[in-house]
């Protein structure tokens, strides 16, 4: 009985979020550059990158506030040839300071295949609408995003991911 009203209640939200033209997602393509510091030794010789996707889920409580559901899948690169998985799942908010600019956060988890943990993240970012248009019942956009990230594991034998990232995406409004 529990599932079923939780259930109703997800559907009256995503009924009025389609009603009001407030549902949609984005789908991008990001560049993340963590400060990784190698067994505590600044000078290790490792030149960490990545390279990877993004889906974002969003839904409009108005026309300034965005909540959403991140997820991110990132490839990082030592410099050497290895390559790891990093995996992000958060909750983000955003919200509009002035035409086509936003700022926001992400709070959630990634995972470090490299060490294979998990720990908590969080995205500190600014948002620019590049390109937008709209049809009847369709909303258009192409975002630009830079961000400084927090992810750290160190606490629990990983390490410490914190960087700063780009997010080049395109979204749609339905």
């Amino acid at each position: 009985m529990k599932k079923l009203i939780a259930a109703v209640f997800a559907m009256s939200f995503a009924g009025a979020a389609l009603a009001d033209g407030n549902l949609g997602f984005e789908i991008g393509s990001n560049w993340f550059r963590p400060n990784y510091d190698s067994n505590g030794y600044w000078g290790s010789g490792y030149w960490w990158s990545g390279q990877g996707q993004n889906f974002t889920l969003v839904w409009g409580m108005d026309n300034d506030l965005w909540l959403g559901a991140y997820s991110e899948q990132t490839t990082l690169s030592d410099g050497y040839g290895d390559a790891y998985s990093f995996d992000v799942t958060a909750i983000q908010v955003t919200k509009g300071v002035m035409k086509n600019v936003n700022i926001g956060m992400n709070v959630g988890s990634f995972y470090d295949e490299q060490a294979d943990e998990v720990g908590p993240l969080t995205d500190v970012f600014g948002k620019v609408t590049i390109l937008s248009g709209s049809g009847d019942k369709v909303q258009g956009n192409v975002n630009a995003t830079i961000g400084g990230r927090w992810a750290d594991d160190s606490y629990n034998g990983g390490s410490n991911w914190s960087g700063y990232y780009v997010n080049l995406s395109v979204g749609l409004l339905f």
